[in-house]
């Protein structure tokens, strides 16, 4: 059962990415958030430092969210091949559904160095580590190429997905974010895959 502290915690999170989501870290304010939480600001400060280490909190809390939804879909899929597929597919979905995060994530904080510094940022890093995993996974199965370095490869891919994102919310959304994410994969998997890879199908 979620504790009512981390209850409130979520809202106040999900507030700010309503806010910062539709307006940028500099204008947006704490009673604005406050407001939309429908909670006395001084709650927020119960929580959080000030307005940069909330903000800095949103892709903590929701790179969890996300890495446990991932976890979910590549249950059951036992080859790398399958798992780099479903995560390309599951990237490009996950920031279709939550726009304002997206441009919070891709817009501000991508291109803020003080984020890469804060104490949230380790949290992060856990999706990078699970998208290393499989890649080395395909690497011991022979079926990702081995004579890249694992961390060049998942930036070859995580650089792909991250410029199509930013793209699509500079377009300001008017196309889906989902169209031809098949051929996409196939794009980026050609240049990853091992001479001696084995095409296999979901």
């Amino acid at each position: 059962m979620i504790k009512k502290k981390d209850l409130r915690k979520q809202q106040i999170l999900q507030a700010a990415i309503d806010v910062f989501g539709k307006s940028n870290f500099q204008s947006a304010s704490i009673s604005e958030i406050a407001q939309k939480a429908n909670i006395a600001e001084g709650t927020i400060y119960q929580y959080f430092k000030n307005k940069e280490d909330l903000f800095f909190s949103i892709p903590a809390q929701k790179t969890e969210s996300f890495c446990d939804e991932l976890d979910l879909h590549i249950e059951g899929i036992h080859d790398a091949f399958n798992k780099l597929r479903k995560l390309t597919w599951y990237y490009l979905y996950f920031f279709k559904t939550n726009p304002d995060y997206a441009r919070i994530l891709m817009l501000e904080m991508r291109v803020n160095k003080s984020f890469f510094k804060s104490r949230t940022f380790g949290k992060v890093q856990v999706f990078n580590d699970k998208v290393l995993e499989i890649i080395k996974e395909g690497q011991e199965e022979n079926f990702i190429r081995n004579d890249m370095k694992g961390h060049v490869i998942r930036e070859v891919l995580l650089g792909f997905l991250e410029h199509r994102v930013t793209r699509w919310l500079l377009k300001e959304e008017k196309y889906d974010l989902l169209a031809n994410y098949g051929e996409i994969f196939d794009l980026v998997f050609n240049g990853i895959k091992s001479p001696n890879a084995e095409r296999r199908h979901m």
